[in-house]
């Protein structure tokens, strides 16, 4: 039941997410999706501490996971050690603040249907929504919100330089349209979902974008 405020109007219970989004594709067998919701007005904090780490460890470098070294110690273990006391950093205290959701895709699973996606990237792009959905019905459901805008931030790079052109793509259009197409069918059909809003979709280097 909506609330009403002192006016006896209906209360409109609403919230601003960045969505930080990445994808790897490590075969040709799997497609792996990374969602991690941050309120807006608190996204400040977590650059901060991440910030905070690197000035610790003295690295400014990428941090990317393929690309970490098996050690450590010394000077070239300072990528390493950030990457440790970042992922510390959200089990103690961070995941209060912000939401990580994974979608894998078993692409050589006989339920897989291929025919459904004559492009690789029309596979890419459903998923990508379909991980969108859950996050939100899992992480923001329980905070019952009317109404959700959101920021979709990409890594453009990983996009733009994967060797499949099929995954050079409608994906700045498709994700928004799908994205508040789901909400108006989970509300159809008498769900508890809020109406969500893309408002902006920014491809950004993950080299430049620590979230």
């Amino acid at each position: 039941m909506m609330q009403l405020n002192i006016w006896g109007e209906p209360s409109i219970k609403e919230a601003e997410y960045l969505v930080y989004h990445d994808e790897s594709v490590p075969n040709k067998q799997w497609l792996l999706i990374g969602l991690l919701f941050v309120p807006k007005k608190e996204a400040h904090i977590l650059i901060e501490k991440l910030k905070y780490y690197r000035q610790k460890e003295n690295y400014e470098g990428e941090i990317h996971f393929s690309e970490l070294p098996k050690k450590f110690g010394g000077e070239f273990g300072a990528k390493a050690r950030v990457a440790r006391v970042w992922m510390k950093a959200y089990e103690d205290a961070l995941h209060e603040i912000a939401y990580f959701s994974a979608l894998g895709v078993y692409r050589g699973s006989p339920a897989f249907e291929h025919k459904r996606f004559s492009r690789d990237f029309h596979a890419y792009n459903r998923f990508t929504a379909m991980a969108l959905k859950a996050g939100i019905a899992w992480h923001l459901g329980p905070k019952d919100y009317d109404r959700l805008n959101i920021t979709f931030i990409s890594d453009a790079k990983d996009r733009n330089t994967t060797p499949d052109p099929g995954f050079r793509d409608n994906f700045e259009g498709y994700i928004p349209y799908r994205a508040e197409l789901d909400s108006y069918l989970n509300r159809l059909e008498g769900k508890r979902y809020p109406e969500v809003f893309i408002s902006d979709i920014k491809l950004l280097d993950s080299s430049e974008e620590d979230l």
